[in-house]
């Protein structure tokens, strides 16, 4: 299955015969060519109650490739990082809890990337790069056209007690340490993709 993240919605695309078909919430959408897919997305932009879409397909991978050729693509990196405590570093941007991520800059290993976007936009350094946790997709128009990020998101341990420092030139206002026990508000307030990456990390 591959999801693809607008904001708070999401366009699923899955195997005609995934569980979450049975969701009776769940609205499903044929895709015939592209001029569908730019229907779908102009849907979803408008729509306040288009929650999340489901594309049912034998072809999982051709019908996402053949998604992802209607955008801008874009690929970035960030982490998931915690500390010898069990907190976990957020992020608070524009209203949203987040985790520090970026774009790759050209020839850039993506690692990398998602190494100097954290230590970018909370100031901290001595990380260890850990495994890598799962790939996010989200879409945004920028300038009347639409982009689709990739975003590597990385297992990070930070060892080094250094105050944080938010990046607040990329509107980052605030970074802080949150124990896991008090996780829940935060995820509240933040993206389905973040949402995801907790997830995925067994968090």
């Amino acid at each position: 299955m591959h999801r693809i993240y607008f904001e708070k919605r999401c366009i699923l695309i899955c195997s005609p015969d995934d569980q979450i078909l049975s969701d009776p919430n769940m609205i499903r959408f044929s895709l015939g060519g592209s001029q569908d897919i730019h229907s779908l997305v102009d849907m979803v932009e408008v729509s306040d109650s288009l929650h999340r879409v489901c594309i049912p397909t034998s072809d999982i991978q051709g019908t996402y490739k053949a998604i992802c050729a209607e955008f801008l693509e874009v690929n970035a990196g960030g982490g998931l990082v915690s500390n010898r405590r069990g907190d976990y570093l957020l992020i608070s941007r524009n209203g949203m809890w987040d985790l520090p991520k970026g774009h790759q800059d050209p020839g850039e290993d993506i690692k990398v990337t998602a190494l100097r976007e954290v230590q970018e936009e909370t100031g901290i350094s001595e990380l260890e790069v850990r495994e890598l946790i799962c790939i996010t997709d989200h879409c945004y128009k920028r300038n009347g056209i639409w982009h689709l990020k990739h975003t590597w998101w990385y297992d990070m341990l930070y060892t080094d007690p250094t105050d944080l420092t938010p990046q607040t030139e990329e509107d980052i206002t605030k970074a802080a340490w949150v124990a896991k026990s008090s996780l829940p508000p935060y995820l509240l307030n933040t993206y389905p993709s973040i949402q995801e990456v907790f997830h995925e990390a067994k968090i």
